[in-house]
């Protein structure tokens, strides 16, 4: 919201919106807002029932218009959508995940006031002792969901722990149930809906783990046109958080730490999106904002960091190991295989920050997703080269080893088509 509007100002704007509404209604009926909310996503009904609360605080209805927020082969939503529905389906789009470390919107749109903070988390049995990662002991086991990749990283910078990837957060939850795990690593949107199916399971202890990209903000979207509508969401939910009702509506997720002024409808710097992983009612969603990659995006000097011949023999590693789950031509879920895309501008995106190593070490730790750390070094090493040649890294003379690409930080990015395998 404009912050050199006065209060007067903004109350006489309210009201001239109040008499001129969009729709017509009959004689009493209260004013409504056309509200978009993301049926795939596990905090659906927490969006419903805060943007109703806000809604009803300032005197207006709310007409929820439904839509899921998966794209093609369940690979991602296409973030110009949200623009699209912003400005012909609805004012307000619910339950859109902000990094709190990182803030991206979609383009073309604005945000309200978070009302909601979530993120990924650590997740152990009740009682079971230490609630951090570092605190487990050397050897813990640790499981994580396929698609989690920002909390994935962490395996890295946790060498006291051997981790397990699972396809789906229910099958890492019940080995972590049947004391075959000592912690999980998930989203917790996706726990919280486990644990609400599963009310007479054992009691599980949650908690945000801490670093980058871990905790984010939920926010509505919206286009300029929908200012005012806006406006009036961020003053119910300064309403209901005055009253505490809030608080005891978002339950458990937290409150967002920032209740500034400042804060409402907040501009973040727009990323030039195209897709992101979108929520899925069977897996858990690494919720991330992508930028597009390669040609428009930075300048394309591609560094050589592996030769030819490695790329050759990585593209056969590749086969043997990796296509089953990400497709032959890396193009994963959206190729309809149950892995993520491992090429293209949605993977190795400047948005990301992602450098060599942290998809090295993701790869050659946490891969195979059903036996994890189980190829050689020289098989990660090729897979690799492979991987690289495949989002346009050029082949050079020097030869890429395991040290180095455990080490590199060179950013990941996608350079356009490769010259093939």
């Amino acid at each position: 919201m404009s912050l050199l509007c006065n209060k007067s100002t903004r109350a006489l704007a309210l009201s001239a919106w109040v008499l001129g509404a969009v729709y017509s209604h009959r004689a009493g009926a209260a004013p409504v807002l056309d509200v978009c909310i993301d049926q795939a996503s596990h905090t659906a009904g927490l969006d419903g029932r805060v943007v109703r609360a806000a809604a009803r605080t300032q005197g207006y209805a709310v007409r929820v218009v439904d839509f899921v927020g998966v794209g093609r082969g369940g690979d991602g939503f296409p973030l110009g959508g949200f623009a699209r529905m912003a400005q012909s389906d609805c004012q307000l789009v619910m339950g859109f995940p902000v990094d709190v470390s990182e803030p991206k919107l979609p383009p073309q749109v604005r945000a309200t006031r978070a009302y909601a903070s979530t993120g990924f988390v650590l997740v152990r049995r009740s009682g079971a002792g230490p609630q951090s990662l570092s605190e487990l002991p050397e050897g813990s086991e640790v499981g994580i969901a396929q698609l989690d990749t920002y909390a994935g990283l962490l395996y890295s910078s946790h060498p006291n722990i051997v981790m397990h990837v699972y396809p789906e957060d229910s099958m890492m939850l019940a080995d972590l149930e049947a004391h075959h795990l000592a912690a999980g690593l998930a989203w917790q949107p996706s726990i919280e809906s486990y644990l609400s199916r599963h009310a007479g399971r054992r009691a599980l202890s949650v908690r945000i783990l801490p670093g980058t990209h871990m905790l984010w903000n939920l926010v509505a979207l919206y286009g300029p046109q929908s200012q005012l509508a806006a406006d009036l969401f961020d003053q119910g939910l300064e309403a209901l958080r005055g009253t505490g009702q809030l608080q005891r509506m978002i339950a458990p997720y937290r409150l967002p730490e920032s209740t500034d002024e400042a804060s409402s409808s907040i501009r973040m710097p727009e990323a030039r999106p195209r897709q992101a992983i979108a929520w899925s009612t069977e897996t858990t969603p690494s919720v991330r904002t992508a930028a597009a990659g390669s040609a428009g995006g930075h300048k394309r000097h591609a560094p050589a960091l592996y030769t030819a011949e490695q790329a050759s023999q990585g593209f056969i590693a590749y086969e043997q190991n990796c296509g089953m789950c990400h497709g032959p031509l890396l193009d994963g879920q959206s190729g309809g295989y149950p892995g993520p895309a491992l090429k293209g501008p949605e993977f190795a995106d400047p948005s990301y920050d992602f450098h060599v190593s942290d998809i090295f070490n993701f790869v050659a730790k946490l891969m195979p997703a059903g036996t994890p750390g189980s190829l050689s070094h020289d098989q990660d090493v090729l897979i690799m080269a492979y991987l690289l040649q495949q989002n346009g890294y050029p082949a050079g003379s020097q030869a890429l080893t395991y040290e180095g690409a455990e080490k590199s930080r060179v950013p990941m990015r996608y350079y356009g088509k490769s010259g093939g395998s």
